[in-house]
């Protein structure tokens, strides 16, 4: 007896991407790594006709997560928590009209992902060199390495106890 593809692989196949095996029964899928610490993650929801695509991070990739919530979120990828010590962001797809998988939506969404991935990355590496710590700042200015005089003071300037 074959056992057919759960709704969940059948997602990651719409898609062409390689499920990791046997990964949580079927209720919900990760990927094989897309790069270290990041994986696709999908499930769906019968009862609300919703299927759910996003990112995991995890181990290393979490850093990379927190670099790219603010991204994530804005896109309309809310967090999720199917796992403690990893960070998932989905989106929802409505079923299509027959309850079949929304292919052309589900595409749309991994494009955008893929986007973030890349894009996210690049601009938060842009958005450090435009601004720079203020450190930075401060020893860039003309007048880091000039030394002032400091006017002499005694102690009768001050107008109350300390």
């Amino acid at each position: 007896m074959t056992q057919h593809p759960s709704r969940a692989e059948q997602l990651f196949s719409v898609i062409g991407v390689q499920p990791a095996s046997r990964a949580a029964s079927g209720r919900y899928l990760r990927s094989l790594p897309v790069r270290p610490g990041v994986r696709y993650w999908t499930t769906s929801q019968p009862r609300f006709e919703e299927d759910y695509l996003g990112l995991q991070f995890y181990g290393e990739g979490r850093t990379v997560g927190r670099r790219l919530a603010t991204a994530l979120e804005r896109a309309g990828f809310a967090p999720r928590n199917p796992q403690s010590n990893q960070d998932t962001y989905a989106k929802a797809v409505r079923f299509d009209r027959g309850g079949g998988i929304n292919a052309s939506h589900l595409l749309a969404l991994r494009r955008e992902l893929d986007g973030i991935l890349q894009h996210g990355e690049a601009a938060d590496t842009t958005a450090e060199a435009r601004f720079p710590s203020f450190r930075s700042f401060m020893l860039a200015s003309p007048l880091a390495d000039v030394d002032l005089e400091f006017p002499a003071r005694d102690a009768d300037w001050r107008q109350g106890a300390v």
